[in-house]
């Protein structure tokens, strides 16, 4: 009578049948098509680009620059003695003299003044310059000074809060634990990005920075700045991953012989094309997060 139990001299079947599995199949290609590096098993140095990927591009352009131009003669009026003001004059007199003559800002001004002795005409001139500036975007020394310094005061006061992706915290805890380095790449001033970061809606968050780098070591799309960030932070542009949003950013630090370059991916940042598609593309800073301690 059949028990219903195997025979002990049957071969009984691999374990794996009847379920999707197959113990002669090794797909190990498959698991290593993602490229997204993986810290700090790939490597320990993290270079973060802040718009469109720590921060959403909206604060940027939504909140700060509308802040700055709205609030900048109140700052003159409340916060800067005539000395002062005839320095902020003088170097918008140089932003707009470095620009062609034909380009908008300077019709928008007309010529170029000169700053009078009277501290009310002096505020208007700047204020005139400031507008004039920021409506067509120009990104000048003496303007991105002044709008830090404005920015400043936005923060000291509680009026601004520095905004950053739910996931930035956590990762920059993660490196933390795991001793990879984290460092910021901006086109706003070093000033300001600690002013962003140390006002932030998660707190002050400079404590986990290792080194900060804006446009004096050179332009973000040219492969020269990242070699010498890479000098900076003492380590090979091989050793370094690099998140940014502009794809042409990361041409650039791909051809520096960067390492990791890799593409953020947030709502609101530019349309991707088909050079921005080649580059490991993440929708999370945690993506690039391994294991863990």
């Amino acid at each position: 009578m059949d028990s219903g139990q195997p025979n002990k001299k049957q071969k009984v079947q691999d374990a794996s049948s009847g379920f999707n599995a197959a113990t002669d199949v090794n797909n190990l290609s498959d698991l290593t098509l993602n490229s997204i590096p993986i810290l700090p098993r790939d490597c320990k140095n993290l270079l973060l680009d802040i718009e469109g990927c720590t921060t959403a591009i909206s604060f940027v352009h939504d909140v700060l620059f509308p802040f700055a131009k709205n609030n900048v003669q109140k700052y003159l009026k409340e916060e800067v003695d005539s000395d002062e003001l005839k320095r902020i004059a003088d170097s918008l007199v140089e932003d707009l003299s470095k620009l062609d003559p034909e380009h908008p800002s300077r019709k928008e001004v007309g010529d170029v003044e000169k700053h009078e002795n009277d501290d009310n005409a002096i505020q208007q001139m700047i204020v005139k310059h400031v507008h004039a500036l920021m409506n067509h975007d120009v990104k000048a020394t003496g303007l991105k000074s002044l709008q830090g310094k404005v920015w400043k005061a936005g923060y000291d006061s509680g009026e601004l809060k520095g905004h950053v992706y739910e996931d930035f915290k956590p990762m920059l805890d993660w490196c933390s634990r795991q001793g990879v380095s984290v460092n910021i790449y901006s086109s706003g001033s070093i000033g300001a990005q600690k002013l962003l970061f140390g006002c932030s809606t998660e707190g002050n968050l400079c404590s986990y920075f290792n080194s900060h780098f804006d446009t004096t070591s050179g332009g973000k799309k040219e492969s020269q700045s990242y070699k010498n960030i890479a000098k900076d932070l003492g380590v090979e542009p091989k050793d370094i991953c690099f998140v940014s949003d502009a794809e042409e950013e990361l041409v650039a630090a791909r051809e520096a012989g960067i390492g990791f370059p890799v593409m953020s991916v947030r709502p609101g940042n530019k349309p991707l094309s088909d050079i921005g598609r080649k580059f490991p593309l993440i929708f999370s800073l945690l993506q690039i997060c391994g294991s863990g301690k």
